[in-house]
């Protein structure tokens, strides 16, 4: 690790790799950017506490995209937790991103730790990655069978990468009431140099074995605690064995929705299904994502 690297606390993503070992992660932690869209929301604690971890997720593998885009994150059921979205935004050549999200669910719904239950029959989690020209649009589907969202996440690198992943997730509000969130993740990637085809393979088993019994160790409040620097963190988990780390990313809640983007939208429809949503001759549009309430006079449209 760097010495001359400055302490990383919040709102960033940090990739790092265990020295001399087939192991590589990374390590989020949320704070203005949640609060923000928590905040914004009004969303019951317990329901929160899962919005605030989608988001962390989603920052995490969304800050994986080498080229500008887009990474989704959706789970849909037909359970009283109808569906819950999240995205990551990348775009310019800065190592920054923009997330946001948004929550459907029936009111007064009664919060348990079992998110099959939640989302009922059917349910699934959605990865789309759509980097537009660069690369070919991605979707990876799971069912949500396990009991967390940490489940599903797990599943979802041994299905789409084939990869052995162990991922921890976080969120609460800190003694201020400010809402943080965190993620970390460590895989067991592919051999693809000859010091790496040399490593013995139970050598690489043990220490597999080794770095998720320590990651497993980590506590939920060390991962959300903002006193803590990333890479304190990741020393506290690592330093018998040493830790390079790479670029963080930047990470900011943020949304893409406009007026231009709306009016294209109402453009595009007759008259009479103007009429129909139209009040007083005004169109609302409110935004899911960040709750803004763009109006737009009828009249105006038709011209």
């Amino acid at each position: 690790m760097d010495d001359n690297s400055p302490p990383i606390f919040q709102d960033t993503c940090l990739p790092f790799q265990i020295e001399g070992q087939d192991i590589k992660g990374r390590v989020v932690r949320l704070s203005s950017s949640v609060n923000e869209i928590l905040v914004n929301h009004k969303y019951p604690d317990h329901v929160a506490k899962l919005v605030g971890q989608s988001l962390a997720f989603t920052a995490l593998i969304g800050s994986l995209m080498k080229y500008d885009g887009i990474l989704t994150m959706q789970m849909k059921g037909d359970g009283p937790f109808r569906v819950l979205v999240c995205d990551f935004h990348k775009e310019g050549e800065a190592n920054a991103g923009n997330v946001r999200g948004y929550a459907s669910f029936e009111e007064n719904l009664e919060m348990n730790d079992n998110i099959s239950e939640l989302f009922g029959e059917n349910s699934y989690m959605a990865i789309t990655i759509d980097q537009g020209k660069f690369m070919e649009r991605y979707q990876g589907i799971v069912s949500l069978d396990g009991e967390s969202l940490t489940d599903a996440a797990e599943e979802y690198f041994r299905s789409s990468e084939q990869l052995p992943t162990k991922v921890m997730l976080s969120c609460d509000k800190d003694e201020n009431g400010v809402w943080q969130a965190g993620a970390i993740m460590i895989q067991h990637y592919a051999r693809n140099t000859e010091e790496e085809y040399n490593r013995e393979e139970q050598t690489t088993k043990d220490e597999w074995n080794t770095a998720s019994v320590f990651l497993s160790s980590l506590k939920k409040t060390e991962l959300l605690d903002k006193h803590l620097s990333l890479q304190n963190l990741l020393i506290r988990l690592y330093h018998e064995t040493g830790v390079r780390i790479f670029n963080h990313t930047d990470v900011a809640a943020g949304c893409r929705c406009s007026e231009d983007k709306i009016r294209t939208v109402l453009a595009s429809l007759d008259l009479e299904e103007l009429n129909d949503i139209a009040e007083g001759g005004k169109i609302n549009v409110t935004c899911d994502f960040c709750t803004t309430n763009h109006q737009f006079d009828l009249s105006k449209l038709l011209h």
